[in-house]
């Protein structure tokens, strides 16, 4: 007999599937794969270094909404006297979605032997770009994530400084969040307007015997966690969430422990590299000249300019059908430190 041929990736109707980005350091590894029908894509994603996780594949190549995770306040660090550093909303996400696209491209051609179709990627960011997941901690750590980065790599790059100190520092701060999160073994859980904390996961003791000998290792088993979504499709995009009334509601599930998990290792990797001098770490300038981050005087940064820079509107300024017709175009070239 014959297997059958996988048609599309599997999804589970629970699932949220909430994602966001963080920002890397190095440029990505494209040994990681070696389709040749795929090459000249991964040379397109080599340095872009805002990096979507969850790697949310299967939601935008089958066309299923998932839920963007949102901040709720500008994104922005002081990091001089007389300026600060400011991330633009729709250029990060065009360039995250844009990376997105062109990763959820070469799984599908990797896995299921054809292209994604123009339609499903559409259906996929016309559902999402409307929907309000309350991720109260996730909103506020990947805030914290992206501060770091202005902290400490942009800031370096304006005064000047050794950016691999400003790496390595940056790495720690990402890697620390992770680690207290995954230690204290909680998260919040907004519901009905009541807020409460759960347990990303569940401790259990396993025995098995090796070599013969009984032994007991603890293992880890994520649990899944309830998160309430509002989808704002019918509506005005609120400049804040606070009124919901109205508005479609459902009750979906997703695994907080991946986003600590995956990033942890991510920058435990990097921490890995950077002690070794293997890789060069990625200039922030194409982030500035890109105005995916923006430098600010600070008597400029005022009310209004925080408003342009909000991450609460439906951003459908980002065309994902534009970014499917620019796949074979070739990239930027991102400077190296």
């Amino acid at each position: 007999m014959y297997k059958k041929t996988q048609v599309k990736f599997k999804t589970y109707k629970s699932d949220a599937a909430p994602f966001f980005f963080y920002i890397e350091i190095f440029p990505f590894d494209t040994s990681l794969y070696i389709n040749p029908h795929s090459s000249s894509l991964i040379k397109a994603i080599e340095k872009n270094p805002i990096v979507p996780i969850p790697m949310r594949v299967d939601r935008v190549s089958n066309g299923i909404k998932s839920v963007l995770i949102r901040p709720k306040e500008v994104i922005s660090f002081q990091i001089t006297e007389d300026q600060f550093a400011v991330i633009n909303p729709y250029q990060f996400l065009h360039s995250g979605i844009k990376n997105l696209i062109y990763f959820s491209e070469i799984r599908s051609l990797e896995q299921l032997f054809k292209s994604l179709q123009s339609k499903n990627v559409i259906s996929w960011w016309e559902a999402t770009r409307f929907l309000y997941g309350n991720l109260n901690r996730l909103e506020e750590d990947f805030s914290a994530f992206l501060r770091a980065y202005l902290h400490t790599i942009v800031r370096s790059y304006i005064e000047e400084d050794d950016l691999v100190s400003a790496a390595i520092q940056y790495c720690e701060i990402l890697e620390d969040i992770c680690k207290k999160r995954m230690e204290q073994n909680r998260i919040s859980v907004d519901m009905d307007g009541e807020e409460s904390a759960v347990k990303m996961y569940k401790e259990k003791d396993q025995t098995y015997y090796k070599k013969f000998k009984k032994v007991t290792e603890k293992q880890y088993h994520p649990e899944l966690v309830d998160i309430e979504i509002f989808n704002y499709s019918t509506s005005n995009w609120p400049k804040n969430p606070v009124n919901k009334s109205g508005l479609e509601r459902e009750e979906k599930k997703y695994i907080p422990l991946l986003f600590y998990d995956d990033l942890q290792e991510c920058m435990l990797l990097n921490l890995q590299y950077l002690e070794e001098n293997e890789k060069k770490v990625l200039n922030p300038s194409i982030l500035i000249e890109d105005n995916i981050i923006t430098i600010v005087e600070s008597k400029n940064y005022n009310d209004d300019f925080k408003n342009k820079n909000s991450w609460w509107n439906d951003f459908n300024n980002i065309k994902p059908n534009l970014i499917l017709n620019e796949m074979l175009q070739s990239p930027h070239k991102l400077k190296l430190a």
